[in-house]
């Protein structure tokens, strides 16, 4: 199930994470970090921060987006891994991936996986949703909207929209386990 949030953060705490991409430390790396590639082209070339670190600030970006995340859904989150990428439009361009919708699956380690957006209004800036890792075109097509968060199971087959139109697009991936059962496994 592919679940989808408009006006994900109120709007200071919108600002306040939009602050997060212009002061925040980015390295260059690639995905999937599943395979190990000698040039991040031959990837899907991205920037990404470091994780945010768990804080009971309530300020701070982490127990932002928990907050927010639990209050808006209901679901009381037992692990949280998120940090903030950036994917610049020529280096996707120069990636052997540009183009192509490759669908993966994130990481059994947690129950849900999703993003949200913070500069783009476009179909083609969004997320592709498949029904099986082999299927060649999308299912459904979530476009990018400021402040959509979209989120789904692990396990449902998904890619990035690949026809980047934004010169960067910011985004804020997270991974969440919900269930005892998946803590314990870990």
């Amino acid at each position: 199930m592919i679940n989808i949030i408009n006006d994900f953060y109120s709007p200071s705490e919108l600002g306040l994470m939009t602050l997060c991409f212009l002061n925040y430390n980015f390295s260059s790396t690639y995905q999937s970090k599943e395979y190990v590639f000698t040039n991040r082209s031959q990837a899907y070339p991205c920037y990404e921060t470091d994780q945010m670190e768990e804080s009971e600030d309530k300020l701070s970006p982490y127990q932002i987006f928990k907050n927010t995340f639990e209050s808006k859904t209901n679901i009381k989150i037992l692990k949280l891994q998120t940090f903030l990428r950036k994917t610049k439009l020529e280096e996707l361009k120069n990636s052997a991936v540009w183009k192509k919708d490759r669908p993966h699956r994130d990481s059994i380690k947690y129950d849900l996986a999703g993003l949200i957006y913070f500069n783009s209004n476009c179909l083609k800036d969004g997320t592709n949703m498949y029904n099986t890792m082999t299927d060649f075109e999308p299912t459904a097509v979530v476009g990018s909207r400021v402040n959509r968060c979209v989120f789904y199971s692990t396990q449902q087959p998904h890619s990035p929209t690949i026809d980047q139109t934004v010169e960067e697009r910011w985004v804020q991936p997270f991974f969440i386990v919900y269930k005892k059962e998946t803590l314990e496994k870990v």
